[in-house]
């Protein structure tokens, strides 16, 4: 089986367990998954699927992503194996208080709440950081049942590093040119990974990457930004109206793998560095750089001449950033086109139609 093939397997089934280590799953962003590896836990990113949130409608009220909906609703369908679930209690509102509603639909689950800073840049950051990474090392150590060495945060943050490592090669081939595994794929490909973050996927993104045929690419070069690529019909339309995928400010992307923990010292004191040196999100606040000269020194970084924003229905965060976003794309001459979507969204001739457009227009 090809290794896009093994990595698409697992993207279509994140919730099947495959061997007997703690089977969490990890809402996104920002959560130090590394403390979960150090206690030798599965760690399955889930980034929302293309399932109906039948049970999860239930729960929810209308106004709510497809991303939190259909994660619970691998939840509460059966499908799912888990023993717990993390949760980044800053990334949105919606997975803020989606982590009470787990511990009260499965009391008996392991539930791992972490409350990441939301202004880095100011006094108090650094300390806040370390006492919280502290602070969930000792309650993922409770649940495993020992405590957790210094040594075996050290050995996950090199995991992890070399994961991030792995999808950040993987991603640079876009930059280069024109793949022979369409973009779309490579992002499907890299959400399979996320599924079970370690040594066994971080080699089949690397077998992928050096399998794959890099050539020139002509028309527009576009950079993608939002939370996700998905749903990824979006990008098939791109290429085949002749533009080509360089890269992205997505955090099922380049956001999330781009910044790596130091591999030495104290490995607490090493995540909560890394967590204050992430690049701009709309779930971070800032005052050294706004979001939108970040996206705009991005752009001019892999080289692309046009922005599209993938955004999900309903992504509060995405929303807020994008006018000042879009305003400093303007100011930058960058064309940008911006997509609003349900992951269950089918492809429809109305987006394609937008995108043909919109490419056409800047040639």
């Amino acid at each position: 089986m090809a290794e896009f093939e093994k990595l698409f397997a697992l993207a279509n089934a994140p919730y099947q367990r495959n061997d007997k280590r703690k089977f969490i799953a990890v809402f996104p962003m920002w959560f130090p998954y590394e403390i979960l590896l150090a206690g030798g836990c599965r760690v399955a990113e889930w980034w929302g699927y293309d399932v109906p949130p039948t049970l999860a409608d239930a729960h929810f009220p209308t106004y709510i992503c497809t991303l939190v909906k259909s994660n619970f609703e691998l939840l509460l369908s059966g499908r799912s194996e888990v023993d717990g679930a993390a949760f980044p209690i800053a990334t949105c509102d919606s997975i803020q208080n989606s982590a009470g509603l787990f511990s009260h639909l499965f009391p008996g689950k392991f539930a791992a709440y972490f409350r990441m800073v939301q202004n880095p840049d100011s006094a108090s950051a650094a300390d806040y950081l370390r006492a919280e990474v502290k602070r969930l090392i000792a309650e993922v150590g409770a649940f495993i049942g020992r405590k957790i060495a210094d040594a075996e945060l050290r050995a996950a943050i090199k995991t992890a590093n070399a994961f991030r490592q792995a999808a950040r090669e993987l991603l640079l081939t876009l930059k280069s040119g024109r793949t022979s595994l369409p973009a779309a794929q490579i992002y499907r490909a890299l959400r399979g990974a996320l599924t079970d973050v370690g040594p066994s996927t971080t080699k089949l993104l690397g077998d992928l990457t050096a399998s794959l045929k890099v050539g020139p690419a002509s028309g527009p070069r576009v950079m993608l930004v939002g939370m996700t690529a998905e749903p990824l019909d979006v990008l098939t339309a791109i290429e085949a109206a002749g533009a080509h995928i360089a890269g992205d400010d997505l955090g099922l992307g380049w956001r999330t793998m781009s910044v790596d923990a130091a591999e030495s010292g104290d490995p607490a004191e090493a995540l909560a560095q890394r967590l204050l040196h992430l690049p701009q999100c709309s779930s971070l606040h800032s005052q050294k750089q706004a979001r939108g000269p970040y996206v705009v020194s991005r752009a001019k970084e892999v080289g692309a001449n046009a922005v599209i924003f993938t955004r999900l229905k309903f992504c509060d965060p995405e929303a807020f950033d994008y006018p000042e976003i879009k305003c400093a794309l303007d100011d930058a001459k960058i064309p940008n086109l911006l997509l609003e979507r349900d992951l269950r969204d089918q492809a429809e001739g109305a987006v394609t139609t937008r995108v043909e457009a919109f490419l056409e227009q800047i040639g």
